[in-house]
């Protein structure tokens, strides 16, 4: 085939052009370091490469998610070591207060600083890394301006709506505050029947067993029923008086106007076991009854037993109720038939805003929503996740814990309430118990037989009346003070009667213990706490006094605080548990991170020397094509010319 000269210059002029294009592919991969600049450079490898960029930029992101878990976990140890400080500091005031010779002065100072601990703490449990709230647990912003931080003063824990009282019903109509199969719903949900009984007890039992799948739960309080009048004077016998089904008298027995012997209340309280109800008398001679639990008062009364006892205001057949109060963590809604809405009568939830304090809350649209927030002063509300811990993303499905929500890693600690109970009781108030100091050697016997071991030289009993105030601080709204007085007359009244009827006060107990000391104490501790007068020297001839209350509650809060401690060290331990964790993960990741750059360097890097031996032997073939292309186009120019 006959080879033109057209072809010959073509073909010159092609391989040029390719020993140019590859020395420029040679000199990109040299000055740019990387074997390829597309993807048809090396589409194997190209895809390789991407692949391996990919997970470096989601390695990446995990280094900084622990980054900071590492961050937020330190930042957590921090604030708990600092509370453990605290916590040191208020038991070394509590221990130099716990002294009878300090002044009333020292101690308010001792006071003004554990609030300033309380108020610490708080803004400890509080700290932010990066802007979110380390105790947030999942929610770590996005709060409100009601709850502007996970942990809030003066705002009461969760959401909770209170039964107003009951009134009293003749027993035949004790149905009408029944809870019947469909009357209430909670969140959707419906509450089962009481099947009749109309108590506090029952109905709590019936949304208890629900609060699984409602989330809402029922606290009671127990039934308390008070006479309006003085024990009249006369004779009781079978029959006059029942209480609970327990006939009260089995004979004819004389009482005293205004039961100044205590025959009528002994008399009840003698068979409080099979009754559950205790009775007391106020300082004019009123009875009193208190159902040790939150079951029913039923008071069967004669005209007899009426015009003695004036528990009924007339013969009857009557049923006193407790109340029952409903909370929950979140938010929470009852339903009931509109109208007559028969489930809220049954709590005493009736009558719309009036009732409940919920703005929102029309009478009789059969629907009620728990939204409010309550004041509570003094409290510490937890207002972020108490379900969830701060997690972070470690893998496409994989996460790691690095800080407990603030419920678990502070609030259950007991902090914030320790250092409330120190405040308390270096102020001198809100007591929830206190045992007396003197013992009785008899506590049957009669104040002024000078047989009861309590005697003293400078001081004896007085007929007077001991004045107790109970606060209620779950009850809202609003904050409930109740002030019920036992009278004291010392030719009839022995150490252990006293005792009895301080017992049927509501949320308060008192007894005499084994080793004859007189023990006072709230029924529940966390919600009721107590103050006293008392004109008698009762309290005050079995070793309790002011001081003594005082310095009782100051020694139980210094001893509460080694169990915070050790509940913070606890937490302590677990954060650092954590911090190891997240060292061994960033370990991990740094190797994953050293490996994954290897291989795509071995995909992507070029081979500098490799490069440079190809680009010297292009540029060596690229002068030799160039010297044999102008000899042959010389030789042809010649061979034209002749």
């Amino acid at each position: 085939m006959r080879i033109t000269m057209q072809s010959i210059y073509a073909n010159i002029l092609t391989n040029l052009n390719k020993i140019t294009t590859d020395m420029n592919q040679i000199n990109t991969r040299i000055s740019s370091g990387k074997q390829m600049a597309t993807i048809s450079d090396n589409p194997v490898n190209m895809v390789t490469a991407l692949r391996l960029r990919s997970s470096l930029s989601q390695i990446a992101m995990y280094q900084d998610n622990l980054t900071f878990g590492d961050k937020s976990i330190t930042a957590a140890e921090s604030s708990l070591t600092q509370m453990k400080d605290l916590t040191l500091r208020a038991k070394v005031l509590g221990l130099q207060q716990a002294n009878a010779s300090v002044s009333p002065q020292n101690r308010a100072s001792a006071a003004e600083e554990v609030r300033n601990l309380w108020e610490e703490a708080i803004a400890l449990a509080n700290s932010k890394v990066n802007g979110k709230y380390v105790f947030g647990g999942y929610r770590t912003t996005g709060y409100t301006e009601t709850e502007p931080e996970p942990f809030v003063a003066d705002l009461a824990s969760g959401y909770r709506v209170n039964g107003k009282a009951l009134a009293a019903v003749n027993f035949a109509a004790l149905p009408e505050y029944d809870l019947a199969a469909g009357d209430l719903t909670i969140n959707g949900i419906s509450i089962a029947s009481t099947g009749g009984d109309g108590s506090a007890t029952a109905k709590a039992g019936v949304i208890n067993d629900a609060t699984d799948t409602t989330g809402v739960s029922a606290e009671i309080t127990p039934a308390f029923h008070a006479a309006t009048v003085a024990v009249g004077a006369g004779s009781l016998g079978v029959g006059d008086l029942s209480i609970n089904g327990q006939d009260i008298f089995a004979a004819p027995t004389a009482i005293l106007a205004q039961d100044t012997d205590n025959t009528l209340v002994n008399a009840i309280n003698a068979k409080t076991d099979l009754t559950g109800v205790i009775a007391s008398r106020d300082s004019s001679g009123k009875l009193s009854l208190a159902a040790e639990d939150g079951s029913n008062i039923r008071i069967i009364t004669t005209a007899n037993g009426e015009a003695v006892s004036q528990l009924n205001g007339a013969a009857a057949d009557k049923v006193y109720f407790g109340t029952v109060q409903l909370l929950s963590d979140r938010p929470f809604t009852l339903e009931s038939t509109t109208i007559t809405e028969p489930g809220f009568v049954a709590l005493g939830l009736d009558g719309g805003l009036a009732t409940t304090s919920e703005v929102d809350d029309l009478a009789a649209d059969g629907l009620l929503a728990v939204i409010t927030i309550q004041q509570q002063e003094d409290n510490v509300r937890y207002a972020g996740d108490p379900d969830n811990n701060l997690a972070i993303k470690i893998g496409g499905t994989s996460t790691l814990e690095v800080s407990k929500n603030g419920k678990t890693a502070i609030a259950d600690t007991g902090i914030f309430a320790m250092l409330k109970k120190l405040q308390d009781s270096l102020l001198g108030q809100n007591f929830s118990s206190v045992t007396g100091l003197n013992t009785a050697t008899d506590t049957t016997a009669k104040l002024d037989s000078g047989d009861t071991g309590l005697e003293q030289q400078a001081q004896s009993f007085t007929s007077g009346i001991i004045a107790f105030t109970v606060t209620d601080h779950a009850y809202y709204p609003p904050l409930t003070n109740t002030t019920r007085d036992v009278r004291v007359n010392v030719a009839a009244d022995s150490p252990a009667e006293v005792a009895a009827r301080i017992n049927g006060i509501p949320g308060l107990s008192a007894s005499w213990d084994a080793a004859g000391q007189l023990q006072l104490a709230t029924t529940d501790p966390e919600r009721y706490t107590f103050t006293y007068t008392d004109t008698s020297n009762f309290l005050e001839m079995s070793g309790i006094t002011s001081d003594a209350m005082q310095v009782q509650a100051i020694n139980q809060a210094t001893a509460d605080s080694d169990t915070v401690m050790d509940n913070l060290s606890s937490q302590i331990s677990d954060f650092g548990a954590r911090a190891n964790r997240i060292i061994v993960q960033q370990q991990i990741y740094a190797n994953l991170e050293l490996a994954t750059r290897e291989n795509l360097s071995e995909k992507e890097d070029a081979d500098m020397a490799k490069a440079l031996l190809e680009l010297k032997s292009k540029e060596t073939a690229y002068q030799a094509a160039l010297a044999a292309a102008a000899k042959t186009m010389q030789l042809s120019l010649v061979d034209f010319l002749k």
